[in-house]
């Protein structure tokens, strides 16, 4: 659907210093005092003597744009002075929002309830509300509708914890001495957070699809703090696992070209290592400079090459794009280690159609006991429309059982296609893909397709929030910003001794789908579906 148009050693450096995706000032803007003096970002950062500043608060080169680490703050609030560096922790997160007069989705959203906001959070949020004008008469009337806001709230949500970490400002924040003043002038927004890498994020779109007016809303601003929250277990995973992990390099802020409708990067990797056991992961990283230059939710895959690097046809790793914001995702694709466990250079076609990110593409290895995958056995690999004549695509396969310990059939599913049947299939519509071996069904259902909100609620499973486009709601086997992940079904009980038969098809509500058409040259059902048996 299209956007509408007013809208996770070395590799560590991915994920924990790489921090916003947003670009950065090379250089800090200065402030300056009463008497025209001016104070640099050094002196905002510097802790007065008489706090005690927090352990994780590290000297760091700060600054007030996005994507720079925050620097030192004190705020006022009716309890008393709020100091940044005395109260930091990195295992929180940070979300300011803005009255502003000039901004008109800024005053909009100060019109819609709290409860949801407060209710719904992650405990680890601290919510500042600040009202930015200079008009001390204006700010008393707004600071005191918000407190009664956030009163009624209050009253309703049992979340004590988070209770305690919203603050609203008692003055306007022009009066205050801080790098926030600043940082208002050199920007339009009226939101911006700090995640747990103490850096200064922008905010994506707060519009809410449940409506035809598309307003911001309230309860989207702690999907932001989720987005922290799932950025932060990707770093702690990199970094609990440093000492028996290893990256292979891929891209490196490697730019799809900017025309063209097939975008796609060839690049080479040295793996060397992989045949110990241990897991695998594809770690993606897409900055998006504008949301016009990825304003679509595209679909992305990487393709594993052949020996002579000419077919580049086997899938190893599936995407959806974003609609406007940029995203980072670590993909688990153990089960096809045995493609790479020779050592020596392999070569990738990483491709999307339509949209522009810079790209960052790692694949990471860490050594531990797992199952090992002996073998890798290719089933059903199609890309096919999804119509009555669907599952006579497929011919049942035979493979030979040899005892084996352990046996997966896993598989890349998504439907795509909208708007043209009267079953809006099959990004929106629920169908079921079936798997059989030896008579044994083994049903995949995407009951997320077509809900309200199926992608609005899998932010902690990756899903960038806030998008510029209709990324709340759910899709079948995808979200609009999100990795796909890998479907795994057990299926050794399933095996017998000598020779065993394998057959695939999809259907709607356990019928064959036979579309109502609405639209001839519309955008018609179809499913992309790479599967493979594992043996181990």
């Amino acid at each position: 659907m299209k956007l509408k148009q007013f809208y996770l050693v070395v590799f560590a450096i991915l994920f924990i210093t790489a921090g916003c995706s947003e670009s950065k000032k090379s250089e800090n803007e200065t402030n300056a005092d009463s008497d025209n003096t001016e104070i640099s970002d050094d002196d905002n950062a510097e802790i007065p003597d008489e706090r005690t500043q927090s352990p994780d608060f590290e000297d760091l080169e700060c600054g007030n744009s996005f994507g720079d680490y925050a620097c030192d703050f004190t705020l006022p609030f009716d309890s008393g002075d709020w100091n940044f560096a005395e109260n930091y922790s990195k295992d929180e997160n940070y979300l300011f929002v803005f009255y502003r007069k000039k901004n008109s989705d800024s005053k909009k959203i100060w019109e819609t309830d709290l409860y949801t906001l407060f209710d719904q959070s992650p405990e680890n949020t601290h919510y500042f509300f600040i009202i930015d004008t200079d008009d001390t008469d204006f700010a008393k009337e707004k600071i005191q509708i918000i407190k009664n806001s956030v009163a009624d709230a209050q009253d309703m949500v049992g979340n004590a914890a988070l209770l305690k970490k919203i603050h609203i400002l008692e003055q306007p924040v022009a009066e205050t001495d801080s790098w926030i003043s600043e940082w208002l002038k050199n920007n339009s927004d009226f939101f911006f957070g700090i995640d747990g890498e103490r850096r200064i994020r922008r905010g994506g779109s707060f519009s809410s699809w449940d409506s035809s007016d598309f307003p911001p809303k309230f309860k989207h601003l702690y999907k932001e703090s989720e987005l922290y929250n799932y950025e932060r277990q990707i770093a702690d995973f990199i970094k609990e696992n440093s000492k028996n992990s290893t990256v292979f390099k891929g891209l490196e802020n490697k730019p799809f070209a900017e025309d063209g409708w097939t975008k796609e990067l060839f690049f080479d990797v040295d793996f060397n290592g992989l045949n110990e056991n241990g897991e695998l992961f594809i770690s993606l990283e897409q900055i998006c400079d504008t949301p016009k230059s990825c304003e679509w939710d595209r679909l992305e895959r990487l393709f594993l090459c052949d020996e002579t690097g000419e077919k580049c046809e086997t899938e190893i790793g599936r995407w959806i794009t974003t609609y406007g914001r940029s995203g980072k995702w670590l993909t688990d694709i153990t089960p096809l280690k045995p493609m790479f466990e020779k050592n020596g250079k392999y070569k990738f076609r990483f491709t999307v159609d339509g949209d522009y990110y810079v790209n960052n593409l790692d694949f990471v290895f860490v050594k531990k006991e797992a199952d090992k995958p002996k073998s890798l056995i290719p089933l059903f690999n199609q890309l096919e429309q999804f119509d009555e004549n669907y599952n006579s695509q497929f011919e049942p396969q035979t493979i030979k059982n040899e005892d084996v310990k352990k046996a997966e059939i896993i598989a890349f599913i998504t439907g795509h296609g909208n708007g043209s049947e009267a079953a809006n299939c099959a990004e929106f519509c629920p169908f079921e893909s079936v798997f059989t071996v030896n008579g044994n069904d083994f049903k995949i259902d995407f009951k997320n397709a077509g809900t309200s909100d199926g992608c609005f609620e899998l932010v902690r499973d990756g899903v960038v929030p806030n998008q510029y486009g209709s990324w709340p709601y759910g899709r079948a086997g995808w979200c609009p910003g999100q990795d796909v992940k890998l479907i795994r079904i057990d299926v050794t009980k399933a095996l017998t001794s000598g020779e065993n038969t394998f057959s695939y098809g999809a259907y709607l509500n356990g019928e064959v789908y036979e579309p109502v058409v609405t639209d001839e040259n519309g955008y018609r059902a179809e499913i992309y579906l790479s599967s493979y048996l594992v043996i181990y």
